[in-house]
């Protein structure tokens, strides 16, 4: 039974590197960049900016995002890395391989 369980988990692994690294590849074919907006997260997980700006002040928000600069007005940056990351794990959690 341990032999299933391991050849389930490395097959598991396995399809999250591949999911990753579509998710990866289509989020760097429709935006040509390495780092996303708030606005254009937002589009990717189909939400409104301001719940981006909500669940970052409440730290709900899962992704790591990059800050720059030290003002109020500061911009907020995405890596695609990490939203890419983020959706690998959404599907994970709600898929039916989900253990």
């Amino acid at each position: 039974m341990e032999n299933i369980k391991a050849v389930n988990n490395t097959y598991n692994s396995y399809l999250n590197i591949q999911v990753n690294e579509y998710f990866l590849d289509e989020l760097q074919k429709r935006y040509g960049k390495l780092l996303l907006t708030k606005n254009e997260l937002a589009e990717v997980l189909n939400q409104s900016p301001r719940t981006i700006s909500n669940k970052m002040s409440t730290g709900t928000m899962n992704i790591k995002f990059i800050k720059t600069g030290d003002s109020m007005q500061s911009g907020i940056l995405f890596p695609i890395i990490a939203v890419a990351e983020y959706l690998t794990n959404q599907m994970h959690e709600n898929s039916a391989y989900a253990a």
